[in-house]
């Protein structure tokens, strides 16, 4: 496949840090229709991520909503920079399972890339148009 990761991923991207509470982040997700929010150090680096179901996962197993996302996010993360090849994004998608992978520039975050961005750049650019029904 042609391209880089910045053709793959969406631009809007919430990023949140690892003070940020379970309750505070499930609102964040609830609201935006996100499915996973990346945590960044104070310099804007990526140090974790978190997923909806890392989130369902911790509430539906405690009611401690004052936690931290310290506490449940996955770390370290894989991520993809910027101009890293669409073949290397996508083996790595299949390789490590990763459903969310964070695009930095820099370290910073600018993008993300799911396996539904990919499907959206397969029928977007590479699958032939559909049939023309008159």
């Amino acid at each position: 496949m042609k391209g880089h990761a910045r053709q793959l991923m969406k631009t809007e991207v919430q990023v949140t840090s690892p003070t940020t509470t379970i309750a505070e982040a499930a609102r964040l997700l609830a609201r935006a229709d996100i499915t996973s929010l990346p945590v960044v150090d104070g310099d804007g680096q990526v140090v974790g991520i978190v997923t909806e179901s890392d989130l369902l996962a911790f509430l539906l197993r405690s009611a401690a909503v004052g936690v931290s996302l310290e506490a449940i996010m996955h770390s370290p993360v894989y991520t993809v920079d910027e101009f890293a090849p669409a073949d290397t994004v996508i083996r790595l998608l299949q390789e490590k399972g990763v459903h969310h992978l964070p695009v930095t520039r820099q370290g910073a975050v600018v993008g993300l890339i799911t396996p539904q961005e990919v499907i959206r750049y397969f029928v977007d650019h590479q699958l032939p148009p559909p049939p023309q029904v008159a």
